[in-house]
């Protein structure tokens, strides 16, 4: 079939996506999409990229901050903001009560609701009204802001992860500097770094 003729794609081809991200739904969707926004957002270091979006999408199956936690991880997570676990009881299970507490008045949230309506989405998860808003310019979509589910679906998932991996890691990186750029610091180190390193063998 024509998805898989490699002189299709310029940067990633289903086959060797669905190596890259075993668990990935639909590799043929997603290579075309990820293909596309590779090129549109010049990104170099293609498995690099890859390893970081197959870490914090769980191999594309998780596009949304799950922020439905118990009252005990609420507090782990958030200790300045609810010091035990019976201050955070009100938000357990309550996700958007809970995105509309912790991200108010940060990130460039500024409306109410605005912290469960910018909440995280897509491959890289986009937090926030201003990296929402600094994504929709980059695009010039601004649909963006008004429909920001979009970036549940393939094509804005992928360009959405372009855009914040090309604005945040820069030239060079290596999947340290890429993760603390990514992450903001050094979580899931080691499995980021085996999915870098088997890119590297597949897209070789």
């Amino acid at each position: 079939m024509w998805f898989d003729n490699v002189d299709a794609y310029r940067h990633i081809t289903p086959k060797r996506l669905a190596l890259v991200m075993p668990r990935c739904p639909e590799p043929e969707t997603w290579a075309r999409a990820f293909d596309d926004a590779i090129e549109r957002f010049g990104i170099e270091n293609v498995p690099l990229l890859l390893a970081q979006v197959g870490h914090e999408s769980a191999d594309l199956t998780q596009l949304e901050e799950n922020l439905s936690y118990t009252a005990e991880r609420i507090a782990q997570v958030w200790p300045s903001r609810f010091p035990s676990a019976a201050s955070a009881q009100p938000f357990a299970r309550n996700p958007e009560a809970l995105a509309n507490s912790v991200y108010a008045n940060r990130m460039g949230n500024r409306e109410p609701g605005d912290g469960w309506r910018f909440r995280g989405r897509g491959a890289i998860q986009l937090t926030g009204r201003y990296n929402y808003t600094r994504f929709a310019n980059a695009i010039s979509d601004r649909s963006i802001l008004q429909m920001p589910d979009q970036l549940l679906q393939p094509k804005f998932a992928a360009l959405s992860a372009c855009w914040f991996y090309a604005n945040h890691v820069p030239s060079g990186a290596d999947v340290l500097l890429a993760t603390q750029r990514i992450n903001g610091g050094q979580h899931g180190l080691i499995d980021r770094q085996n999915r870098y390193d088997r890119a590297l063998t597949i897209l070789a």
